[in-house]
């Protein structure tokens, strides 16, 4: 399934950077902390993952010129990413805690706060993919893309959400490599899929032994 394959291409672009990787993440976590740079570090977070599932030369240097850059869509984009799931998931506990029809109206969020979450994981992706981004169509080709591969959307989201998981349990990669991996997983999940309309280079061919 071209889920798995995508995941594989994850782990293995994480292993070949590895060091890039521990950089991109731990100033990802510095940028975040502060808050203010939240955004920008994001931005370049992604800007060097979206470089990696395309195959192109990455290094340290790409972060820094996409964390200057369209910092102004980048915020906004953040902002819609963070608020739009916090939304949704206090309309979840308000209605659950309702009687009545009411109560129909939580279990109608907590699908719509799962296809936000899948969604979600095209925002950024998108962002870099285009020629000049733009908001409106960022958020409109997430949900094409999710609607049109439900399936493996889903399951590239469960596969985050794993990693996540396993970092969390284990603690230090958390902070060393957790926002780089789920960062390539996005950017290779969206990759996977353009690859099959010609709208992504193909996988290098490994080179014979």
């Amino acid at each position: 399934m071209k889920a798995f394959v995508v995941m594989g291409r994850t782990l293995k672009a994480v292993y070949d950077e590895l060091f890039l990787c521990v950089f991109l993440s731990i100033m990802w976590w510095l940028g975040t902390i502060l808050i203010v740079t939240a955004a920008p570090a994001t931005v370049g977070l992604h800007q060097v993952a979206n470089r990696i599932a395309n195959y192109k030369r990455v290094d340290s240097s790409f972060f820094w010129e996409a964390a200057r850059s369209n910092i102004g869509r980048g915020w906004l984009l953040y902002l819609i990413n963070l608020l739009v799931p916090v939304i949704i998931v206090t309309s979840i506990f308000f209605y659950l805690g309702t009687t009545g029809w009411l109560r129909i109206l939580g279990f109608v969020c907590v699908w719509l706060f799962i296809f936000i979450l899948m969604i979600s994981q095209y925002y950024f992706p998108l962002f870099w993919q285009q020629d000049e981004p733009d908001i409106r169509l960022i958020l409109r080709n997430a949900v094409l893309l999710a609607l049109q591969h439900p399936l493996y959307t889903f399951l590239m989201l469960l596969f985050q959400l794993l990693l996540i998981g396993l970092s969390v349990a284990i603690t230090l990669p958390l902070f060393l490599l957790a926002p780089a991996l789920i960062a390539i997983s996005a950017n290779f999940a969206l990759t996977g899929m353009l690859q099959e309309v010609g709208l992504a280079p193909q996988p290098p061919q490994a080179a014979p032994r």
